[in-house]
């Protein structure tokens, strides 16, 4: 039986979901609050373009959590970023109903425990996105890289595990041309995720260099390889060791991104709010808590965080 699915966000990451899933014939409502964005995706629709070419109409657009509601979705993507999960979620808790799926489909770690927290569910959905791209205009994102698959699992009574809502939406994103494998422990994933995440975003951000170029300069590749060291050192502490040859093949994963723009640069130069606490931000809480010592991951989300406060105090 078809699903009614529902996208909460549609930047980059959503935008991407919901063309993928409409041009693959499931039953998609759309969810953001900017009005501009509304008005562009009913008239014209969501385009995607750079790796993979979508066009596709949307029939069910809204602008509010309770009008999504009306339409009694099945499952719930939250396609925001991370930053803005608890605002999302604390508006979503007047209208959820214990049969809505609840899934993160950001960066960072804890995002699934956060919704099992606040929305006091039993079962709280994750998945690891592997794929980026940044937005052209309202609705029309030009999609850079893909290195499938993503993953998803389910947090359910405080361990992880799979189900079938996670093997629905492996399926249902697989069949529409987003390869996702569903798996027994999220976490490690998003363990890796963040891990790579933490490192070029924040350099990247604070450097305005691209992934290549990060990657390329003799000192942004230096800061990089020791975010790297210092994540898959938390981890380990955490349960989650990646193998002796990690540094190598999470370096590997990074000379991949090319010349895109991470997301975190893309919000510095557009004075937003970043999502730094819960990548290197998340890292040195971590590693408090493990009493393993992040002393780059910390800098970095100081300087950041300084630079943030900084734009958004100004713009206020």
């Amino acid at each position: 039986m078809s699903k009614l699915i529902g996208i909460v966000g549609l930047g980059p990451v959503g935008t991407i979901l919901a063309a993928h899933l409409a041009k693959g014939g499931a039953n998609v409502v759309v969810e953001d609050i900017a009005n501009d964005v509304l008005i562009k995706i009913r008239k014209s629709g969501l385009r995607v373009s750079g790796i993979q070419r979508l066009s596709v109409q949307i029939d069910k657009v809204v602008g509010s959590l309770a009008e999504l509601a009306g339409f009694e979705p099945d499952i719930v993507f939250v396609a925001t970023k991370a930053c803005f999960l608890k605002s999302v979620l604390a508006e979503l808790k007047s209208v959820w109903t214990p049969r809505m799926k609840v899934v993160s489909f950001q960066n960072g770690l804890d995002n699934e425990r956060l919704i099992a927290e606040i929305l006091g569910t039993e079962s709280a959905y994750r998945v690891v996105v592997n794929y980026a791209g940044n937005l052209v205009g309202a609705g029309d994102v030009k999609m850079n890289w893909f290195q499938p698959p993503n993953h998803v699992g389910v947090f359910h009574k405080g361990r992880y595990k799979t189900d079938e809502t996670t093997k629905y939406i492996a399926d249902v994103l697989t069949t529409c041309g987003l390869a996702t494998d569903q798996v027994f422990d999220i976490k490690k994933h998003v363990w890796q995720k963040t891990i790579l995440n933490s490192a070029l975003c924040s350099v990247c951000a604070l450097t305005g260099q691209t992934m290549k170029e990060a990657m390329k300069f003799e000192f942004s590749h230096d800061l990089t390889m020791r975010v790297l060291q210092e994540g898959l050192s938390v981890a380990r502490a955490d349960g989650y060791d990646f193998g002796k040859d990690a540094l190598d093949r999470f370096t590997s994963y990074l000379e991949k991104g090319g010349a895109h723009k991470p997301s975190m640069l893309m919000d510095v130069e557009n004075n937003r709010m970043t999502e730094v606490a819960f990548m290197s931000g998340a890292i040195v809480d971590y590693g408090e808590q493990y009493g393993v010592a992040t002393p780059v991951n910390s800098v970095l989300t100081k300087l950041l965080k300084s630079l943030e406060n900084n734009y958004l105090r100004r713009r206020d």
